[in-house]
């Protein structure tokens, strides 16, 4: 693999972490959600790439490097778990609701909840952002003799 593509991969990651970013962003402004991110890590576009045997940034940027990758990945699916808790478990509608199509209202503890790990998820994803940077900045470092 080459370092643009290497570096191609990274880009291409980050812009699908932000693209579940602005999903959650979607929800808090009350907008409705078409296919939300996964809750488990491993299914979202970040973590297909990031989880996928032939990806080969660990052994490029070294092992400190990138588990701060994947716990950063990991604090923000924690995070993201209770979001997609609140919004997508809620408790089933009664008829009425249902026949006159009135939005169940997520009750205030559960919503002022959201709004914290909804911060959370904003401190995980500038620190994804920040370690991603550093293995960009990494791999631009390296000798061109690690790459194919």
């Amino acid at each position: 693999m080459t370092r643009e593509n290497i570096l191609k991969e990274i880009e291409n990651a980050q812009n699908a972490h932000n693209d579940q970013v602005k999903k959650i962003e979607d929800l808090f402004n009350g907008y409705s959600v078409k296919n939300p991110t996964p809750k488990d890590k491993k299914e979202c576009d970040f973590g297909l790439w990031l989880y996928n045997p032939k990806n080969k940034l660990k052994a490029l940027v070294g092992e400190e490097m990138f588990e701060n990758v994947v716990r950063c990945h990991n604090e923000w699916h924690i995070d993201y778990h209770e979001i997609y808790e609140a919004f997508y478990n809620k408790p089933e509608q009664n008829f009425l609701k249902k026949v006159l199509h009135l939005q169940q209202e997520m009750d205030p503890v559960t919503f002022q909840m959201s709004n914290f790990y909804h911060r959370e998820i904003i401190v995980a994803s500038c620190k994804l952002g920040c370690h991603l940077d550093e293995c960009k900045k990494r791999i631009l470092a390296l000798d061109a003799s690690k790459f194919d």
